[in-house]
């Protein structure tokens, strides 16, 4: 059912379940996960001018992805690990729509009913909104 999973991730170690719940959909049909990172670009410094920060900033990303890629092949699953420059949001809906993406299993938190809205205008949430397929939220 689900042949191209995407993972996106941050830096941080809070993306375990969402990885093994991915390995289990995608071990069911043989699909592929991909792991994504996206290096949000900061406004007024561009690319070029702050090449050595963003440089180290992807070799970190780098680093991490592969660490969560050996964590995926040990559920002898398919992976592949990326790493992006821009607008979060904008870049993981632009790979899924771009790379055939049929699942974006992504790590969210949870809301708290006595304050709806500040759940609101999260990364979980543009990318639940805006997916051009199904998002699964792992909390």
């Amino acid at each position: 059912m689900f042949k191209q999973i995407l993972v996106p991730v941050d830096l941080t170690d809070g993306h375990g379940r969402a990885l093994d719940i991915a390995a289990a959909l995608a071990g069911q049909d043989r699909g592929q996960i991909t792991v994504l990172h996206v290096i949000e670009l900061i406004a007024g410094l561009s690319h070029e001018e702050g090449k050595e920060f963003y440089d180290r900033l992807e070799k970190k990303a780098r680093q991490h992805v592969a660490g969560l890629g050996a964590r995926l092949a040990a559920h002898k699953v398919a992976c592949r690990t990326e790493v992006a420059f821009g607008n979060r949001a904008v870049e993981i809906l632009r790979y899924a729509q771009q790379n055939g993406t049929d699942l974006i299993v992504l790590t969210s938190h949870r809301i708290d009913l006595q304050q709806g809205a500040a759940g609101l205008g999260t990364l979980s949430h543009k990318v639940g909104i805006l997916s051009p397929c199904p998002v699964l939220l792992v909390k």
